[in-house]
């Protein structure tokens, strides 16, 4: 296979294999890939069935979930064998498999050899998208209040505003800034990878499809967020959302004015994983997802 680095130029690449079968798994979409592409060292390559992502990371060869129609699951995963064993002379690890893939290559008799593990740290939180529009309901009656009480209490002094590449020097200044303050909770060191993958989306800010919001509080950048739409399933992905932790309730207003600017027609939204931060676990739990996505790591055996 020849494989090729995850570019801006390449997101039609993407699309195309995107939308042959329903992933609400993020890693299974451009955006996710492209802001982690240096952290895994990811590289993909396709053919007439499916498109694949390989990495390699401390020494470790692995690929992800390939992105292909259902019924070609089997024969991408016997093809990817291929790739590990008569190419790179390695064992195939696979991370984070979504669990339609996980059953479709149970059912084909795929695994005998290799084990299976739940990673829920690494689970997406998917959510319906009007409940996050609205806070309507008991269950979202703290959101709500913390909102109303944000705007009450700022009254005049914010405004919601669709960011652009005029805006990435500032969102640069502001991300570099929040990040320095959470380094300490970092715990699979990979802040600073975080990092770096935004400021390359925003170096090619004119390349890359995806939609920004920030809130702006007398006049300066206090809270942004970036996220993409999948239209196959009606799914924003919400990849990046930073805000000043000390104004109340601004973290909860972004999240609802962008889904409500941004994605009017989103049915889900994929609010990502937690890493297992349980702060941040606790946080996205109290917004009711409906499921959590879960995945999977694939390990051949000995």
């Amino acid at each position: 296979m020849e494989l090729q680095p995850i570019s801006p130029f390449v997101q039609h690449i993407f699309r195309k294999y995107e939308a042959m079968r329903p992933c609400f798994m993020s890693e299974g979409h451009f955006l996710n890939q492209f802001l982690w592409e240096n952290y895994y060292q990811t590289r993909f390559s396709t053919d007439d069935i499916a498109l694949y992502l390989f990495f390699q990371r401390k020494g470790e060869r692995g690929a992800f979930c390939p992105l292909c129609s259902v019924d070609d699951l089997p024969e991408a995963f016997r093809r990817m064998e291929q790739q590990f064993h008569e190419v790179w002379n390695c064992p195939m690890n696979i991370y984070l498999i979504d669990t339609l893939t996980k059953d479709v290559w149970q059912s084909a008799g795929l695994l005998s050899h290799y084990t299976l593990e739940a990673d829920r740290d690494s689970a997406d939180y998917i959510y319906d998208a009007d409940k996050l529009k609205t806070l309507s309901g008991r269950a979202l009656h703290k959101k709500k209040n913390l909102v109303n009480a944000f705007q009450r209490e700022y009254e005049g002094q914010f405004t919601y505003e669709t960011l652009c590449c005029s805006n990435i020097e500032e969102v640069k200044d502001f991300h570099e800034k929040w990040l320095d303050e959470r380094r300490v909770y970092d715990k699979y060191n990979c802040i600073d990878n975080e990092e770096e993958g935004v400021y390359r989306l925003l170096g090619n800010c004119q390349s890359i499809d995806c939609h920004m919001g920030g809130i702006r509080m007398n006049g300066k950048l206090a809270a942004y967020t970036i996220g993409s739409y999948c239209p196959s399933i009606q799914c924003a992905f919400i990849h990046i959302e930073k805000a000043d932790s000390e104004i109340k309730g601004l973290y909860n207003y972004i999240n609802q004015q962008f889904l409500i600017h941004e994605f009017p027609e989103a049915r889900y939204v994929n609010r990502e994983d937690d890493l297992g931060q349980e702060n941040l676990r606790q946080a996205k739990l109290s917004y009711k997802p409906i499921r959590l996505e879960e995945k999977f790591y694939l390990r051949e055996k000995s």
